[in-house]
């Protein structure tokens, strides 16, 4: 086998692997279950380390291609455009869930926002008065879970 069929297979076995992989975290981010991502993420992390290694490796070695089988290049054009497919629906799913955890915290911050408005009343003086109790104006925090 030659070099560059050698270092095409390479890139289609990775590019196959790493488009199961961001295809599984896809299908966490729709079923609502982010936390589950973690155990996906340092095998993302070497996989991609390895597509982006190979791939600059062939754009140094342009030759390679030159020299391959135009089957093989041909497969490898399409395991990298299903890859970048994929990618482009990981990047929608994230986005997504990025902009659903945004308006959770939104209604949140709204909701706590406005049961710290006083509530305002009548006083034996004719004028607004607000109620306002120790309790209401304590502070509150929000933990932020930045999964996503």
């Amino acid at each position: 086998m030659s070099n560059a069929r050698i270092t095409i297979e390479r890139i289609i076995t990775i590019s196959i692997e790493l488009g199961r992989l961001v295809s599984q975290e896809i299908e966490l981010l729709r079923q609502q279950r982010p936390g589950e991502l973690t155990h996906l993420a340092e095998q993302k992390t070497n996989l991609t380390e390895m597509y982006q290694q190979e791939m600059a490796g062939l754009r140094e070695n342009a030759e390679l291609v030159r020299a391959a089988d135009p089957a093989d290049v041909e497969r490898l054009k399409d395991s990298t455009f299903l890859l970048h497919g994929i990618l482009d629906e990981y990047r929608t799913a994230l986005m997504a869930a990025k902009t659903v955890t945004e308006r959770l915290v939104k209604a949140i911050g709204d909701e706590i926002s406005s049961r710290r408005q006083p509530v305002k009343h009548y006083g034996a003086d004719a004028m607004y008065s607000s109620s306002v109790s120790v309790a209401s104006q304590a502070t509150a925090s929000i933990a932020i879970n930045e999964v996503i």
